[in-house]
């Protein structure tokens, strides 16, 4: 009676906690949206801010919105990919669906809170267990680290190195074949050691590398599809806005989307803003050609595309029928 009685108290204050960080985390989201709000009213004015789009020929847009949208479906297609087995088959037209979802609860909420929004998506549209879908998360996001620093080294080396960046370029592409030898060397040993917390962490991690030659490569290579077109996308959209070239905005694209695989404030305001003026600065950006202010009102713009993009597509996906976005089938390990 008395464990019963323990184990009740502690569900229902397990229950309280969730509720309360469910309503903290979206109380601050609030907040930092009526900032947001605010702090743009009062240092540029929605006018100054909106006549950047001004400036942007209309088929422009349309091509940066497509653009946009072809990263939403390399992403839904490459989980597609990782989960396929010959048990299971994730149709791409139904994961888009939880892509666009998780990429809106990522922009939502604080800290990366939104992360956790994708083993819960995929619990209920493919009834795939946790143990399966948390670790599978973490490798996904280990290529997106992995890609994204090939990536800042190329651009570092590039006007030193310019054919040696090129072949490492290459080269980038295939190292994580290497992963089905770690996979294969190292799950016996992390195993074996499974009474520790972290040799369980990297035991799982392991274990949800792809174990073919095949599918790591097709992981590899959607993965640097995806980063290239977000990273080429950003940067012809903020030198649309600013008197830079295509190369002098590059490092400003992708210093923004480094800040969005970290912990921030909600839709990661504050410091996307700073990553991408930053990126700017950094890469030599003439001063004399644009106030540090429009620099980043700029920022600020390309901003608003990414959550416009992301409200939008959600709006859409939850009006859509519950039938569409789940797949009437268990997950089969």
């Amino acid at each position: 009676m008395k464990l019963w009685y323990t184990n009740q108290v502690f569900n229902y204050t397990a229950f309280l906690m969730s509720r309360a960080i469910k309503h903290r985390s979206l109380l601050l989201s609030v907040l930092t949206f009526i900032t947001v709000i605010l702090a743009v009213h009062f240092i540029w004015g929605w006018k100054t801010l909106l006549s950047f789009w001004q400036a942007i020929p209309l088929p422009y847009l349309l091509a940066f919105t497509l653009l946009y949208w072809f990263s939403y479906l390399v992403r839904s297609y490459r989980i597609s990919t990782y989960f396929e087995s010959s048990t299971i088959k994730l149709p791409t037209k139904i994961v888009l669906p939880l892509v666009i979802k998780q990429t809106f609860w990522a922009n939502l909420l604080p800290a990366k809170a939104g992360e956790i929004s994708f083993p819960i998506l995929m619990k209920r549209a493919f009834a795939t267990p946790y143990s399966h879908s948390v670790p599978a998360l973490l490798v996904l996001r280990l290529f997106d680290a992995y890609v994204l620093a090939c990536i800042a080294v190329a651009l570092i080396c590039y006007t030193q190195f310019a054919y040696l960046t090129w072949l490492w370029l290459v080269l980038a592409v295939f190292i994580p074949l290497s992963g089905t030898f770690l996979r294969k060397h190292f799950i016996w040993l992390t195993y074996r050691y499974r009474k520790y917390k972290k040799a369980r962490f990297v035991w799982q991690i392991l274990t949800n590398i792809p174990s073919t030659y095949a599918k790591l490569l097709k992981m590899s290579v959607l993965s640097w599809l995806n980063w290239a077109v977000k990273i080429l996308l950003f940067a012809a959209l903020l030198a649309s806005m600013t008197p830079f070239t295509l190369d002098q905005t590059t490092f400003g694209a992708l210093f923004g989307e480094v800040s969005g695989m970290l912990p921030g404030l909600p839709g990661g305001f504050g410091s996307y803003e700073a990553a991408v003026s930053f990126g700017l600065m950094s890469n030599g950006i003439n001063s004399e050609l644009i106030s540090k202010t429009e620099l980043i009102a700029a920022a600020v713009n390309s901003h608003f595309f990414i959550l416009f993009n992301s409200i939008f597509g959600a709006i859409i996906v939850f009006m859509l029928p519950d039938s569409s976005t789940t797949l009437e089938r268990n997950y089969d390990l």
